[in-house]
């Protein structure tokens, strides 16, 4: 699906009430049979502390047993500082030291340790980012983007391989759907970028890797069993310890997923806003078609916990959603939500005619919005020669396939 034409310097911008982009194409099933989580050897890092102690209540434990040898597993595999050995020794003796009964030693060794993820390539950017290609077991490419920073370093996590999503911007979305990652691989992710940062750290001191942004390959509400068991394994303080508040999910805005989402996750969320009317929202966003900007924001409305705030991306494109004017009505439209902005200069997509505004214009956004009293950020591009940016993962495959005959 294409957008409408960019109109050339000096034409007005599509505005609502202008006559509807054409309908996109009918839309792929969501999750296809092939698109589901695969199963191979059970894992362990598929598990959060409550189903591994479900798993072990099965195997013949009392709840309370089996809730305790589920922490001290929890501590054990994953609660080890970066850089230790990981994962540790996995056999009957080192459960035998950690004092968990031979009850639990069959349900516990047959779960796999190790990774099930591998690296097949590294992409350094000018920029020091990291892009990163995985490989699981199947084959599967997944890829996941290192962000270094002055005080934290930021890991782009991937909860699908492909997106059924289909955005007009986004390199994933011309893939389609391939299949759900479990989460043990959503962690697998964390964990190889973890040894990564750590080496990084020592040669280039660069900060820890303590900031995860589920803005990867995939639409994460539209895996969000897995997306939840992961966070709640990379959140808990025997394992690996990450703080709630530094783990951040984005949706492109799967609203009656946002209830479930808060209520299970003590992450924050973001929603991927990118126009301020429906009419162009849903010409680069099909899910806009099933969930309007009303709908959408009437579930944050409702769901939105005490305290907590909604962070909105906001892409930027030259003469589509940049003017004046759209700040006026997107702020018109986060009014009454506890909320901020990011405005993200749109980078090199699929659609060579969604190009990023000059920086004149950019500006001038950003203090019209922030003139209404919006928190307002701008999100500079990172990683954006390798193609590790925003929009862009995936998006080598896309080049390097062969040319049609």
């Amino acid at each position: 699906m294409r957008v409408p034409e960019i109109p050339e310097e000096g034409a007005p911008a599509l505005r609502a009430g202008d006559p509807p982009a054409p309908a996109p194409a009918p839309a792929r099933p969501l999750i296809r049979r092939s698109a589901r989580v695969p199963r191979w050897r059970a894992r362990l890092a598929d598990h959060d502390a409550a189903s591994l102690a479900e798993l072990l209540r099965k195997a013949g434990g009392t709840a309370s047993a089996a809730r305790a040898v589920a922490g001290k597993v929890m501590r054990h595999a994953f609660g080890a500082e970066p850089g230790a050995e990981r994962p540790p020794a996995w056999d009957a003796a080192a459960l035998a030291a950690l004092g968990v009964g031979a009850w639990a030693h069959e349900a516990l060794l047959a779960l796999e340790p190790g990774l099930s993820l591998e690296v097949a390539e590294r992409a350094p950017s000018e920029d020091d980012t990291l892009r990163l290609v995985l490989r699981a077991r199947d084959g599967a490419l997944i890829e996941s983007v290192l962000i270094p920073g002055p005080a934290r370093t930021t890991l782009c996590v991937s909860s699908q391989v492909g997106c059924a999503r289909a955005c007009a911007f986004c390199e994933t979305g011309r893939l389609g759907l391939a299949r759900q990652l479990a989460a043990g691989e959503i962690v697998d992710q964390v964990r190889i970028a973890q040894a990564l940062a750590l080496a990084e750290g020592q040669t280039r001191r660069g900060a820890p890797l303590r900031n995860l942004v589920f803005m990867g390959m995939g639409e994460p509400f539209d895996n969000l069993g897995e997306v939840l068991k992961a966070i709640r394994l990379l959140t808990d303080p025997r394992a690996f310890r990450f703080a709630p508040s530094h783990v951040t999910v984005s949706t492109v805005g799967v609203a009656d997923k946002i209830e479930a989402f808060f209520r299970e996750a003590r992450a924050e969320l973001a929603v991927s806003l990118n126009a301020p009317d429906d009419a162009r929202r849903q010409a680069i966003m099909p899910v806009n078609a099933r969930f309007s900007m009303a709908v959408l924001k009437e579930a944050l409305a409702r769901s939105l916990p005490p305290g907590r705030r909604v962070l909105f991306e906001y892409v930027l494109f030259d003469r589509y959603n940049d003017a004046p004017d759209d700040a006026d009505l997107l702020a018109a439209y986060v009014a009454g939500l506890r909320c901020r902005v990011n405005v993200i200069p749109c980078n090199p997509g699929p659609d060579p005619a969604l190009r990023p505004p000059s920086a004149e214009r950019l500006d001038a956004f950003v203090a019209r919005l922030s003139g209404h009293g919006v928190t307002t950020l701008v999100r500079r591009p990172r990683g954006r020669d390798v193609g590790g940016a925003c929009g862009q993962l995936a998006g080598m495959a896309r080049v390097r396939q062969p040319a049609p005959a």
